[in-house]
C-alpha cells in the first residue's frame, strides 16, 4: 500500500461537480487532490495538457459531452472511456465510474458495458481506497515510494516530466539489473536535463555554457563545482554559492562516467559505473530542492 505522505492528483469529470464540491475537501484528507471538469471535452483538454501529472480519472455515468451540451448522458462517459483506452496504450492511467444515477445502479447492461462502479455518498471511501491501490501499481508510483526524497524535485516542479521519465527508466534499469552501456546513455541524458533546468527556468548556469540548446557538459560541471568557467570568447563566470563537496563530486562523477564509455557497444555491461551513477543522481536530486528554494524560490 502507498505511503500516506504521497499525494495523488485525480481528474474528476462531472457536470454537477460544483453541487458536490465537498468531495474535493473530503478527498484531501485521504491525500488525494481532485481537479474537476464539467464535461468530457473540458476534462480531456486538462488531461492532454497535464497528462503526466494525473494518477487516475473519476468519471460520472451521465456527463455532458462538451461545454455547449444541453444535457448529460452516456455519450460523454463513452467518449471519455474510449479516449482513456487510447491513453492507456502508452501510459498507465486507471479510471473509475462514480455515480449517483439510480437508473444505473441495478442495470446489468450498464455493468456489462462499463464494469463495476462506485455509488456517490455510500462508496466514497471505497473509491479513495481503490484509487490508491490502482495508483500504487504504476511505474511512477513504485519509484516514488522507493525513493521519495529523490522524487521531490518532480513534485515541486523543479524538473519536468521528460526528466521524470528518464529517472523512472534509470530506476527500472537498476531494479532489473540491466547494466548495458545503452542505459548509461540515459544517465547522461538525465544529467543534461538537470543542467538545462539549472539554466531555464532557474537562472543558475550561464547561457554561454550552452550551444544550440545543448549543455556543454564540461563547462556546466565546472560551474557546478563552483570553479571559474571560461568559454572561447572570453566569457567567464563562477557560481559563488555554497555547494557540498559530495554534491560537486557527484556532478563530476556522473559527467566523467557517462562520457567515458563511448567506445563500448550498446550491449556491453557496465555494472559498477551504472550503479554508482544511479545513486550519485539520487544524491543530487535529494540536494536540489533545498538549493533551489534557497536561491531561486521565486522561480518555482
Amino acid at each position: 500500500m502507498m505511503d500516506s505522505q504521497i499525494r495523488l492528483q485525480v481528474l474528476w469529470i462531472d457536470d454537477e461537480w460544483e453541487k458536490q464540491k465537498d468531495l474535493i475537501g473530503e478527498a484531501e484528507h485521504f491525500d488525494i487532490d481532485i481537479i474537476p471538469a464539467a464535461s468530457h471535452q473540458e476534462g480531456m483538454e486538462i488531461l492532454e495538457s497535464e497528462s503526466n501529472n494525473f494518477h487516475a480519472v473519476i468519471l460520472d455515468a451521465k456527463v455532458k459531452l462538451n461545454k455547449e451540451s444541453k444535457k448529460a448522458d452516456l455519450t460523454g462517459l463513452r467518449a471519455s472511456r474510449d479516449r482513456l483506452i487510447e491513453i492507456n496504450q502508452t501510459q498507465y492511467l486507471p479510471s473509475f465510474i462514480f455515480t449517483g444515477q439510480p437508473d444505473y445502479l441495478d442495470s446489468a447492461m450498464f455493468r456489462e458495458s462499463y464494469g463495476d462502479f462506485f455509488v456517490k455518498g455510500s462508496d466514497n471511501k471505497k473509491l479513495y481506497q481503490a484509487i490508491k491501490v490502482a495508483a500504487s501499481k504504476s511505474e511512477e508510483m513504485k519509484v516514488k515510494m522507493e525513493f521519495p526524497e529523490a522524487f521531490k524535485c518532480f513534485e515541486k516542479g523543479i524538473l519536468n516530466s521528460k526528466s521524470k521519465g528518464l529517472f523512472i527508466e534509470i530506476v527500472n534499469n537498476l531494479r532489473n539489473s540491466d547494466y548495458r552501456k545503452k542505459n548509461i546513455n540515459v544517465q547522461r541524458d538525465f544529467l543534461e536535463s538537470i543542467y538545462l533546468a539549472l539554466n531555464d527556468p532557474f537562472p543558475c548556469i550561464p547561457n554561454f555554457c550552452f550551444s544550440n540548446g545543448r549543455p556543454n557538459q564540461e563547462w556546466c560541471t565546472i560551474f557546478m563545482e563552483d570553479r571559474l568557467v571560461k568559454d572561447r570568447n572570453g566569457n567567464s563566470e563562477k557560481l559563488n554559492k555554497d555547494i557540498p563537496k559530495d554534491i560537486k563530486g557527484a556532478f563530476r562523477k556522473i559527467k566523467e562516467s557517462t562520457n567515458g564509455y563511448s567506445h563500448l557497444s550498446e550491449e556491453d555491461l557496465v555494472k559498477i559505473p551504472f550503479i554508482a551513477n544511479a545513486y550519485s543522481i539520487m544524491e543530487i536530486l535529494g540536494w536540489m530542492p533545498s538549493f533551489i528554494e534557497e536561491h531561486y524560490k521565486n522561480y518555482i
